[in-house]
């Protein structure tokens, strides 16, 4: 039996939305301290070309996570986040697929992000959906690892 996870934009001020970054905040902090939030504000997402996502399975929120404008062409991906007992099961893949295709809708040419040291499996997921290790991009950080997609866009004649 197959797993279907559906992930879509919604609102992050919702109840889910908030409920999600709590729980991604909360397991930040304990791995890197603070409050762990990596300096997000649910403002961040409400500008155009921006959106926060929530993966659903049987209309369970079950991860979530965002994307940023950087410039005209670059978007950050943010607050990705899979519940832990939804893990491997597929919903991260399904947050960054939709996000690739909001940021291809929105015209950017590529995705970037950042993650930690303290993350091994995200990293492996990026890397094995075809981001590539890039220099740290923001904040000050040392302890950061980079990471970029390129879109292809398809032209129609």
């Amino acid at each position: 039996m197959s797993l279907v996870v559906q992930a879509a934009a919604e609102d992050v001020r919702s109840e889910d939305s908030v409920q999600l970054i709590r729980e991604l905040s909360s397991e930040l902090g304990l791995l890197y301290g603070g409050d762990g939030t990596a300096g997000f504000q649910p403002s961040d997402v409400e500008t155009p070309r921006a959106a926060f996502i929530v993966a659903r399975l049987d209309g369970h929120p079950v991860g979530c996570g965002a994307i940023r404008p950087l410039d005209d062409q670059s978007v950050e991906v943010k607050r990705m986040y899979t519940r832990p007992g939804y893990r491997r099961k597929g919903v991260a893949q399904a947050i960054l697929a939709e996000a690739e295709r909001l940021a291809a809708e929105f015209g950017y040419t590529n995705l970037k992000l950042q993650t930690g040291p303290l993350q091994p499996e995200a990293a492996a997921l990026y890397e094995r959906v075809g981001y590539y290790s890039i220099p740290i991009f923001s904040g000050d950080w040392d302890r950061v690892l980079a990471f970029q997609k390129d879109l292809v866009h398809q032209r129609v004649n």
